[in-house]
């Protein structure tokens, strides 16, 4: 290791039924005539493999720790000597990661002062490996939790709501994933990486659109272990995969994405970061309408793309995100002051959202998602996956285009074809609150993950 940052790590813990099962590790320094600082900010960054808390203080020097961990409950500690805590930093925050369920923060002791971070620990999981080391920022140091063996999955919990069958698979939301469809009979499919069982799964149902239920260990690399879930089913049907707090969900029956969704659960995932928005045209410029005419019939596109913007909008800022509009109203807003917008305020990404049409009604049908400059790629790639999986439109996938909004644009930025307003089937899905808030949802989640992967130099995977 290079330069004179130092890092302590710890090995990961046997299990044990009470106690400290682990040695105190300290960085080296004397604690004699240590002035108290105070932490003033918690930042959570999810990456491939890891979760990383970033920890800063007002006078911008970095913490001293010791680190251990507890049984019954499971859980890491982590003490800072000489470090206060902030009066406005919560005391609690959740976070949604392989074998985490939340960070809690407190004064462990006054004269001398020490500041406390506990990890509560999922008892369904290998506790994390971790390391403490010093962050790039001034003032910032780090927790890097590595993400332990595989998840045990646990039996799925399956209901109907609103007649759509919903598969309920615990604490494995954000486990790397692939879904697919097969026929004869139809069925669907998710793979999930670093999952195990115990043992096989199989169950058969004598009402709604699932038949049977089976789960099984596939033959992967023992270092990445793959268990497949797989609903047969009556007869074809759309469905839907999407997060819902740690669970994955696959939901299969008419209009899924109709479903009610759970309050969003946000754990300042952005925190920092700066993303426009633009909801596409406004004002006089409809973009597509409904139906082509003298009058053309609504409803018009600039009404549903800036629907979803400013519900876009609520999600990012409830992660912390600094969210800027080029419109929030029905106003127009030429092509060059919207990608300027992003550009003057140096923006993490730009994401411009529209409506789908063609010349011919009820012909073509479908989400895709477009980029311009290469680094946009996989931006596109990530936001492309989850629209699919949370919304059940043809995927029309990811294109490049000159499209002048994204092509002036100098940092980060997409251009996204929600569904075709002129499609009888994707505009009864338009106009639906519920698929509104799902293609938000679904776009807010690819935008993370591109950050995340940026951020760490990694690919990121869900």
């Amino acid at each position: 290791m290079s330069g004179s940052v130092t890092v302590w790590r710890g090995r990961r813990p046997r299990l044990a039924t009470v106690g400290v099962v682990c040695s105190v590790l300290v960085f080296a320094a004397q604690t004699a005539g240590w002035a108290a600082r105070a932490i003033t900010r918690v930042d959570i960054r999810p990456g491939a493999g890891k979760t990383v808390l970033a920890l800063f203080t007002a006078d911008e020097q970095r913490l001293e720790a010791t680190s251990f961990s507890l049984q019954d409950p499971p859980r890491l500690v982590f003490d800072f000597p000489g470090a206060t805590l902030d009066p406005d930093l919560p005391l609690e925050i959740p976070v949604v990661a392989p074998a985490l369920r939340a960070i809690r923060l407190g004064q462990f002791s006054v004269e001398p002062d020490i500041a406390r971070l506990v990890v509560d620990l999922s008892e369904q999981r290998l506790p994390p490996s971790w390391e403490i080391t010093a962050g790039v920022e001034p003032g910032e140091t780090l927790i890097v939790l590595r993400q332990p063996g595989p998840v045990l999955l646990a039996p799925p919990n399956t209901e109907i709501v609103h007649g759509v069958s919903v598969v309920r698979i615990p604490g494995v939301a954000q486990l790397r994933r692939s879904t697919a469809t097969l026929t004869d009979p139809p069925r669907v499919y998710a793979d999930l990486t670093d999952a195990v069982l115990e043992e096989g799964y199989r169950e058969e149902f004598s009402a709604g659109a699932i038949r049977e239920i089976r789960m099984a260990q596939q033959p992967a690399d023992p270092e990445h272990p793959i268990a497949r879930i797989v609903l047969e089913l009556r007869e074809e049907q759309a469905h839907i995969v999407f997060a819902d707090g740690p669970d994955l969900i696959l939901a299969v029956g008419p209009q899924p994405w109709a479903l009610p969704l759970a309050r969003h659960q946000a754990d300042n995932r952005l925190e920092g970061k700066r993303i426009v928005i633009d909801p596409g045209h406004g004002g006089d410029d409809i973009g597509a309408p409904a139906k082509f005419g003298s009058p053309p019939g609504g409803p018009f596109e600039k009404d549903l793309v800036l629907e979803i913007g400013h519900r876009l909008a609520k999600l990012l800022k409830a992660e912390g995100a600094q969210v800027s509009m080029t419109r929030e109203d029905d106003t127009y807003i030429g092509l060059t002051e919207r990608a300027a917008l992003a550009n003057h305020q140096k923006a993490h990404a730009l994401i411009s959202i529209h409506c789908n049409s063609c010349d011919t009604p009820n012909t073509l049908q479908g989400t895709s998602v477009y980029w311009d400059h290469q680094h946009s790629r996989g931006f596109a790639q990530l936001v492309q996956r989850e629209l699919i999986a949370a919304l059940a439109t043809d995927d029309k996938g990811v294109r490049n285009a000159n499209f002048a909004v994204i092509r002036r644009a100098k940092g980060p930025g997409i251009l996204v074809e929600t569904a075709y307003i002129n499609h009888d089937g994707d505009r009864a899905r338009l106009v639906h609150p519920n698929f509104q808030e799902r293609a938000a949802r679904a776009i807010l989640q690819g935008l993370i993950s591109f950050l995340s992967a940026e951020h760490h130099g990694v690919e990121s995977g869900q």
